[in-house]
């Protein structure tokens, strides 16, 4: 894994004859910031920070002090006295919910530097990371698929939110292109919020790579003491090296919430989705060369603990395995896959399409390859209005 050597372009025609312009404005030079031993360039509208500091808070600190040199909306927005104000309202009205949860002194340092380094409040962050395990209906709807052939490994995700919510985050919270290591774990590529410690998908350099998926509305109750769920997904990255270890901190790790990760071995070439609640684990182990994966249990067991019918996911589902069996495991074709749209863009809920009015990433991890593609769309849904930038990483 690597720093970046270039930025291309692919996939500039859409499935079904959608438009795929980019911007009506003319390209921003790049621009390229330094702190410490960690590095931030912005180019074609690709935020990619590349972060090699001695712990978790002298990261923090470099992140965020990266962000805040760079202008990120989120800081210049939560920044303002009414913002502060809000949230803190918020913090104080579920202090007592996060205190249930189980977050690891090493991120919390981290947060303490993002803190520093960005000039927003501490309790501000926290909140910011860890509302996902207090406000569990306003989660991410995801879609993922994985090939594990000889030779090559890629995994694609379309990251979905409830249409509104994906306006506010994609103004506020660009995505970054975060290759990271901390001394004493693996290093680890993602595309994440910014200032964000928790991860929704990614892989590492040992070739292991994981999507989450939030399970749609569920009966799940939270557990005292179970760990902040989009940590796991950080420590699978930081510490998996084969599906053996990658099973062992899942299982070691019980979380908050219901959610489904898909994880894929380079060296295993192989695919496995671990359906997920606070008190169980349920597995399903690829049987071919793709796995998908979506937003609701397969699980006879599991299917119990949701809410509401799981049709619409399961319709996306069936759509990408159809989609799946056809593709070869090329980027361009992966892309085809996320761009899709045959069952209509409509959200509702999660989404009947890979490519739905939700989608707000849109991103390709060829692991084999050292390489991230990433839209960088600027209206919804990414997928479709935006290019996708190939970023070519290259050894320490």
């Amino acid at each position: 894994m690597n720093d970046i050597t270039d930025m291309r372009e692919i996939g500039r025609d859409s499935p079904m004859g959608a438009s795929t312009e980019t911007r009506s404005e003319p390209a921003a030079a790049p621009r390229r910031y330094a702190v410490s031993r960690s590095t931030l360039e912005i180019k074609d509208g690709i935020w990619h920070l590349r972060a090699r500091e001695a712990g978790y808070r002298e990261t923090g600190l470099a992140v965020g002090r990266l962000l805040a040199a760079a202008d990120y909306p989120a800081i210049r927005v939560f920044g303002s006295r009414r913002a502060r104000f809000i949230v803190k309202l918020l913090y104080a009205a579920t202090k007592r919910d996060f205190r249930r949860i189980r977050i690891p002194e090493r991120y919390l340092e981290e947060l303490e530097g993002y803190a520093e380094g960005s000039g927003l409040p501490y309790e501000t962050l926290f909140f910011m990371n860890f509302v996902f395990d207090i406000l569990k209906k306003y989660g991410f709807h995801c879609s993922s698929v994985a090939f594990a052939e000889p030779q090559t490994t890629l995994v694609g995700r379309n990251t979905d939110l409830i249409p509104w919510i994906a306006k506010v985050t994609l103004k506020w919270f660009p995505s970054v292109v975060l290759d990271i290591v901390v001394p004493g774990t693996l290093r680890y590529a993602h595309v994440t919020p910014g200032l964000f410690l928790g991860v929704l998908g990614g892989f590492n350099e040992r070739g292991m790579a994981m999507m989450s998926h939030q399970i749609g509305a569920t009966k799940e109750k939270s557990v005292p003491g179970n760990l902040a769920t989009t940590l796991l997904q950080r420590m699978i990255l930081e510490e998996a090296t084969d599906m053996a270890s990658a099973e062992a901190i899942i299982h070691a790790n019980p979380i908050q919430r219901c959610i489904s990760d898909l994880v894929t071995s380079q060296a295993e070439g192989t695919s496995c989705v671990y359906e997920i609640t606070p008190e169980s684990i349920k597995t399903t182990r690829a049987t071919g060369r793709f796995l998908c994966c979506a937003t609701h249990f397969k699980d006879t067991e599991l299917s119990l603990l949701q809410r509401h019918k799981t049709n619409i996911s399961e319709r996306r589902l069936a759509l990408m395995n159809q989609l799946a069996a056809e593709t070869q495991a090329r980027p361009d074709e992966v892309i085809a896959i996320l761009r899709n749209y045959d069952n209509g863009l409509t959200h509702q809920k999660s989404g009947f399409s890979p490519t739905n009015e939700g989608t707000y990433q849109s991103i390709v991890f060829d692991v084999s390859g050292n390489r991230v593609f990433v839209s960088d769309g600027v209206k919804l849904p990414v997928s479709l209005s935006g290019v996708y930038r190939e970023i070519a990483l290259d050894d320490d």
